[in-house]
């Protein structure tokens, strides 16, 4: 029994539903995809200039936009159906270079503290797939000691059995410096590292040692006592301090005659010489 003209075009009105419904999923499986951030460098130096580099393939689907957060906050947009393409809103202490910023790179000049945080990167394909992938990385603001640290040791010369006390101390950075110290290059002391807020949002740090020393500190009757400050990977200095046992000290030589009898005898023959002359006067 053949269908009547009108089930034969809800049939037909269906069939083409069903294949726009696969073509648009189609071209949002090819519209976008393998979206990431690189941030560069990820720890940036305050007062320097930072990259965001927003990676994408499109698959030759057309852009809508790419848009920029720092947090939840909206600060660059690429659009590239507007013009200018490029837009920037307001966002304390971030300043975008528009001289290279573009669709896929954002270049921040002189960053402070405050943009330390998460940055994102939200990408969007136009019609007809309109897919949309965001990207999140962290960056990080610091401000490193700009010297190296201070060693300070109670005493000039040390031995055995005595007790070695020291100080170390690092100049303020952001974030304050981890300090370790060690005697011949083996970790000494537990003590924890101490820091106090400095002016311009910066903190100094310091931390103590107290040891006991024994013969096994003096390699070949030599101490060298090390401080190290470090901010993880992005900063390491160190200070240090050389002592001696007292076995390594110069000890006087015994001043010995070996020809003591032959200076004896020698004294004797003049004696008898001068008496005998005496004698025969």
């Amino acid at each position: 029994m053949r269908g009547s003209p009108g089930s034969m075009d809800r049939r037909a009105s269906c069939l083409l539903l069903l294949l726009l419904l696969l073509l648009s999923a189609t071209q949002r499986g090819r519209g976008l995809k393998n979206v990431s951030l690189l941030v560069f460098p990820p720890a940036v130096q305050r007062g320097q200039h930072a990259s965001l580099l927003c990676l994408y393939d499109l698959e030759g689907a057309p852009l809508y936009s790419v848009k920029w957060y720092r947090g939840r906050l909206e600060f660059y947009r690429y659009s590239p159906s507007e013009k200018p393409p490029t837009k920037i809103f307001p966002f304390p202490g971030i300043h975008v270079d528009l001289s290279v910023s573009n669709d896929s790179l954002v270049v921040l000049r002189n960053v402070g503290f405050n943009l330390s945080g998460n940055f994102s990167c939200e990408v969007t394909a136009d019609a007809p797939s309109f897919s949309t992938k965001t990207v999140h990385q962290h960056l990080l603001v610091v401000a490193l000691p700009e010297e190296p640290p201070r060693l300070e040791v109670e005493g000039s010369r040390y031995y055995p059995g005595d007790i070695l006390k020291a100080n170390c101390s690092s100049a303020p950075s952001r974030p304050a410096s981890s300090i370790a110290f060690l005697i011949n290059d083996s970790p000494v002391g537990y003590s924890q590292t101490v820091a106090s807020r400095q002016p311009d949002q910066l903190e100094s740090s310091w931390q103590s040692l107290t040891t006991q020393l024994f013969p096994s500190h003096f390699a070949a009757g030599r101490l060298v006592l090390r401080c190290t400050a470090y901010i993880g990977t992005l900063y390491r200095q160190s200070a240090e301090a050389r002592f001696y046992s007292k076995g390594r000290e110069p000890v006087p030589e015994r001043v010995t005659s070996p020809n003591m009898t032959s200076r004896t005898s020698t004294s004797l023959q003049c004696l008898l010489l001068v008496l005998s002359c005496q004698f025969f006067r």
